[in-house]
C-alpha cells in the first residue's frame, strides 16, 4: 500500500477532523517524520496528473504548527488562496530580504534604497497579490 493510501484510510476513519503532523503520528503510532511523508506523499498524490484521492488535503498555518483538513467547499477555495499568500509572504521575506539587509550593512548608503524595495515588495506587489487571490475566489 503506497503511503498516500495510508493516510487516505487514516482520513476516512477520521472524517472531517482536523489535525496536526503530531496529532496524526500520534493517532497512527508512528514517527513525527513518518506522519510528515504521510502528509506529503498525499498532496503529491493530490497533486498528480491522474490523481485518485478520494479527498483534498488543505492546510492553515506553516511549518510543524500547520493544521490539516480535508477540504472541497467554496470556503476551502478561499483557505487555500489565502494559505498560498502567507507561503509567499514568508518565502518572500527568507528569500530577499536577508540579502537586502546585509548590502545595506556593507553599504550604509545604500540602506534607504534597500528599505524603499523591501518595503515596496512588501506592501506592493504583495498586496497586489492578496487582492487577486481574494478578489479570483470572490465572496461565495
Amino acid at each position: 500500500m503506497a503511503r498516500w493510501q495510508r493516510l487516505e484510510r487514516w482520513l476516512s476513519a477520521h472524517e472531517g477532523e482536523r489535525f496536526t503532523v503530531h496529532k496524526l503520528a500520534k493517532s497512527m503510532r508512528i514517527e513525527v517524520r513518518q506522519a510528515s511523508r504521510l502528509i506529503q506523499s498525499y498532496l503529491a498524490a493530490q497533486r498528480g496528473g491522474h490523481a485518485a484521492t478520494l479527498y483534498v488535503l488543505k492546510r492553515e498555518g506553516r511549518t510543524r504548527s500547520a493544521v490539516w483538513s480535508v477540504g472541497q467547499r467554496a470556503g476551502d477555495v478561499r483557505q487555500v488562496g489565502h494559505t498560498l499568500f502567507s507561503d509567499v509572504v514568508a518565502k518572500t521575506k527568507r528569500g530577499f530580504a536577508p540579502d537586502l539587509q546585509r548590502i545595506a550593512e556593507i553599504n550604509p548608503r545604500a540602506a534607504s534604497l534597500v528599505e524603499s524595495k523591501i518595503e515596496a515588495v512588501m506592501t506592493g506587489a504583495l498586496t497586489v497579490l492578496a487582492a487577486s487571490v481574494d478578489s479570483f475566489y470572490g465572496d461565495e
